[in-house]
C-alpha cells in the first residue's frame, strides 16, 4: 500500500521503560522503523513518546497497536487516539464554510 493509500490517521501515546546507557532511543528508533509510523517525538508529561501512525482502517491501525507496538519489551502502554477529521494541518486550513442553518 502506497503512503498516500493510507485514509486513517491516529496519534499513539507510550509509556515506556527508558533502557540502560540508550535511555529512550532504543525503543525510539524501534517504533520509528515500522512503516505504518509516520513521527515519533519524545514528550515530557504522563506518556514518554508520541507516535503518529497511518493505516487502512481503523481496524488495520489498532491491529498494529495491539499486535506490534505494544508487545515491544519496553511498552508499559499505550493510548490509541483516532484523527476523526481535520481543520488545520500543516499551516493551512482544511475546512470549508460551516453549511449548517444558523441557531435563532
Amino acid at each position: 500500500m502506497k503512503k498516500n493509500d493510507k485514509s486513517v490517521r491516529a496519534v499513539i501515546e507510550l509509556k515506556i521503560t527508558p533502557q540502560r546507557k540508550t535511555g529512550f532511543g532504543k525503543i525510539a528508533s524501534k517504533v520509528s522503523r515500522y512503516a505504518q509510523v509516520d513521527a515519533c517525538f519524545l514528550m515530557s508529561g504522563a506518556y514518554d513518546l508520541l507516535v503518529f501512525v497511518s493505516g487502512s482502517s481503523l481496524q488495520d491501525v489498532a491491529e498494529f497497536v495491539s499486535s506490534e507496538l505494544s508487545t515491544i519489551e519496553g511498552v508499559l502502554s499505550t493510548a490509541t487516539h483516532f484523527m476523526l477529521k481535520t481543520y488545520k494541518a500543516s499551516g493551512e486550513y482544511a475546512f470549508e464554510e460551516d453549511k449548517r442553518l444558523p441557531v435563532v
